[in-house]
């Protein structure tokens, strides 16, 4: 993590607005493998139908490459085209950039290990996110007080919540988010070890050790004896002051479930907790630990229970933060995990009861891990390979209908906010689609998608910070405003259609550097204030780290 050159950083954005007769060249900035696909895009009001194009080193001298400016997938904003150009058959390695009439693309690299740094860079952000004692990097131990019932038979007495991660920007910390990110970054690990090596050499990948600070927040959350699930430590009054955490004194609110609410956030704390108790169960592994697999197990089985009982979901608070209105497909994880775990048939018989009510797999959110869910159930499950097979082809089959008449290949019906970790998403079902079938046809569906989000967009910015070229300083964040550091390997939330943002009636902290890419359908602000399209989030990393996981092993 390093000080942001803030004056330097907008002397060079504001210079990549340009009017709609110059020629700006997209390109995945992070890199490609040899044997990508390699697409860029064009946006212009030229014609350049038929036009030339070719690929030069990095140095602008040495041109390896020619080929002719391909299909015009149409109108974008005030541009009149976006052109592709396929330059897949570049499969010599070095450092290179395109170049179309006079413009050309930031240089990228082509090399087997592109994407190696990737990992490494995401997992840096949860560093920033800890709470409490736990090591966190950019600020200060904190919220060490945390906190005081409400609700539930503790109400108003203390509980121990403090560590876990903070979310979005502020200091509040969900379960509901919490949860998915956990969950989905260990499914991805069981999947993909190899992913995820040893950095500091203690022995342990450094994404457990991350994993751990989730998981051993969610075992403070479950009170066994009161039979007591907490989901949120704090709430709207978090929002008051922008202040580093450790400022903060007071004991804050730890939220209980409602009565009858609670099987969403009990699915994703018992299926992360299982998915635990199989990782860390493996005698061969230097981090095998008996007692700890025994306990994440054993508090597993009860959440589990207790989500049994609770058949709503339990929203955040004030519910208009995380409306999650779906706890089926939650449920159906952690009864596949603790199959898993325990190999128990009730278990995989009540994973596909959950499944089957949960229904078709839609995008894949954190409100939203139908996919994770089928997925999941046919990989301890091969007689429910079909039944998988069939929900993800209908996601994918609309996700690819969606991307035909979207110029950038976005496979979503249209974009919202939190857009671009369900871009991640839409990949990851291609993966997880393959995987099970053999079937590759949805790979090119969600190459787009990884190429959108490392640099093939509109704004021409790499959405994970400190990789590319062009990556988003500016985060709405309290740590990285106030400490001046670069969050390093944050992945961005996306870009929002323009009513999305203007109905919050935000005011940015400096001109538009991307104003001549904004349009009615997609805008985007690499500023502070835009907490809207600028904000870190744990669902956007997690998604983002389990699609690098997939994509890198996809050719191993």
């Amino acid at each position: 993590m390093i000080h942001a050159p803030a004056f330097a950083t907008l002397a060079f954005a504001l210079a990549l607005a340009a009017p709609p007769e110059a020629i700006h060249v997209r390109v995945n900035q992070v890199g490609y493998r040899p044997g990508d696909p390699k697409i860029g895009l064009a946006l212009t009001s030229q014609d350049l139908g038929g036009q030339p194009f070719e690929v030069r080193t990095s140095w602008g001298e040495g041109r390896v490459l020619t080929g002719k400016v391909g299909a015009d997938r149409g109108r974008y904003g005030q541009f009149a085209h976006v052109y592709e150009l396929d330059f897949s058959a570049l499969a010599v390695k070095g450092r290179f950039l395109v170049r179309v009439a006079g413009g050309h693309s930031p240089v990228f690299a082509v090399a087997e290990d592109a994407h190696s740094g990737l990992l490494a860079k995401s997992l840096a952000f949860f560093r920033v996110q800890r709470c409490g004692d736990t090591h966190p990097q950019g600020h200060g131990a904190c919220h060490l007080r945390d906190g005081i019932a409400k609700g539930g038979p503790g109400d108003g007495s203390a509980v121990q919540a403090d560590g876990g991660w903070h979310d979005a920007g502020d200091y509040i910390k969900f379960l509901i988010t919490s949860g998915y990110a956990t969950n989905l970054l260990l499914a991805t690990y069981v999947r993909h070890p190899g992913a995820f090596p040893d950095d500091d050499g203690n022995r342990v990948p450094d994404l457990l050790e991350e994993a751990r600070v989730g998981l051993e927040w969610m075992l403070k959350l479950w009170d066994s004896p009161k039979k007591v699930l907490y989901y949120q430590v704090s709430d709207a009054s978090d929002h008051g002051t922008w202040r580093l955490p450790e400022q903060d004194r007071e004991a804050r609110p730890v939220w209980a479930c409602e009565p009858g609410r609670g099987a969403n956030v009990a699915g994703k704390t018992a299926a992360s907790l299982a998915l635990a108790a199989v990782i860390w169960n493996d005698p061969g592994k230097s981090y095998y630990d008996a007692g700890l697999v025994s306990t994440y197990l054993e508090a597993a089985r009860q959440i589990y229970a207790y989500g049994k009982t609770r058949p709503l979901a339990q929203p955040s608070n004030p519910p208009e933060f995380y409306r999650e209105l779906s706890f089926e497909d939650n449920m159906a994880l952690a009864a596949a995990a603790l199959f898993r775990a325990t190999g128990e048939a009730t278990y995989l018989k009540e994973a596909r009861d959950f499944a089957r009510a949960a229904g078709g797999a839609g995008a894949l959110s954190w409100s939203d891990s139908h996919a994770l869910a089928h997925y999941e159930i046919a990989r301890v499950d091969p007689s429910y390979v079909p039944e998988a097979r069939r929900h993800l082809e209908t996601s994918l089959e609309a996700a690819r209908g969606h991307a035909a008449s979207d110029p950038f290949r976005v496979g979503l019906q249209r974009l919202h906010w939190g857009s671009a970790p369900d871009m991640a998403g839409v990949g990851l079902q291609a993966f997880w689609y393959r995987d099970l079938t053999g079937d590759g046809r949805y790979l090119a569906l969600g190459q787009a998608q990884w190429d959108y989000l490392l640099g093939a967009n509109p704004w021409g910015v790499c959405f994970v910070n400190g990789a590319g070229t062009t990556w988003p300083r500016f985060p709405h964040h309290q740590v990285a405003d106030l400490a001046r550091i670069e969050l390093t390997g944050f992945w961005n939330e996306g870009p929002v259609p323009l009513s999305v943002f203007t109905e919050q009636k935000l005011k940015l902290s400096r001109p538009d550097a991307y104003a001549a890419f904004q349009s009615d359908g997609a805008v985007y602000h690499d500023d502070k204030e835009d907490y809207v399209t600028n904000e870190p989030t744990l669902d956007a990393n997690a998604s983002g780290i389990s699609l690098t996981a997939w994509f890198v092993a996809s050719r191993k």
